[in-house]
């Protein structure tokens, strides 16, 4: 993981302003799990994985701001921005985390993750998906919003040339489109079904894609 840490620390200032160039779907893909989360109506404390600036949490903040929130991540400089962000409110903490072999040793209500887990391999994916399951409180919902591999090869390949010609016509600079290309070199990309599958086999008893645009999908799990 050292070597996301490092390309996601050089952009950390940048990031934010990048992201409606790099997600066409913005602000569907962050918002469409809100009326999930309202149904929370106990919940009282969030966990987010791999946080980055915080942009996930921002959006769930900006509807459920009685939530205490957990940022974590594996860039110190990410989670900087994520600090300023949140400057002044007392329901928030930051914390440097390696999702990728790393325990959670408290427990939560709500687990949510934006655009981070795509960095681990299939294995390490069930393997946090466990612990995700783990550390949920009965009756507690996880939240992915990830971008995963097309279906099949030929959709894989269509969404993939879509998402970088989409991002060329953007308006993006030429130096940020570059970078975010070599960004997605680090990338692993695992299939939804077999995600949802390994969801599942977690422990989640109901688990579903809640949307989807292209290779971007939010996926939510229950634990009842």
């Amino acid at each position: 993981m050292e070597n996301i840490s490092a390309q996601f620390n050089s952009v950390s200032k940048k990031y934010d302003g990048q992201r409606k160039f790099l997600i066409p779907c913005l602000d569907d893909f962050y918002t469409c799990c809100i009326p999930i989360v309202n149904t929370l109506t106990t919940a009282k404390r969030v966990l987010d994985i791999g946080a980055g600036t915080g942009l996930f949490s921002q959006y769930i903040y900006q509807q459920r701001n009685d939530l205490h929130f957990t940022l974590t991540d594996i860039s110190t400089d990410m989670l900087a921005v994520a600090k300023e962000r949140f400057a002044g409110l007392d329901n928030f903490e930051f914390e440097e985390y390696d999702f990728s072999s790393g325990p959670i040793n408290k427990k939560y209500d709500l687990i949510i993750s934006a655009l981070a887990i795509h960095h681990l391999d299939d294995g390490q994916k069930a393997s946090l998906y466990q612990r995700i399951f783990d550390a949920l409180d009965e009756g507690g919902v996880f939240i992915n919003a990830d971008q995963v591999e097309g279906r099949t090869q030929w959709f894989d390949s269509y969404y993939k040339s879509n998402w970088k010609q989409t991002v060329i016509d953007s308006g993006l600079d030429q130096t940020a489109i570059d970078q975010a290309f070599e960004r997605i070199k680090l990338d692993k990309f695992g299939k939804l079904e077999t995600q949802l599958q390994m969801l599942e086999k977690a422990g989640f008893s109901e688990t579903d894609c809640i949307y989807k645009s292209n290779n971007f999908v939010v996926m939510a799990a229950f634990k009842s």
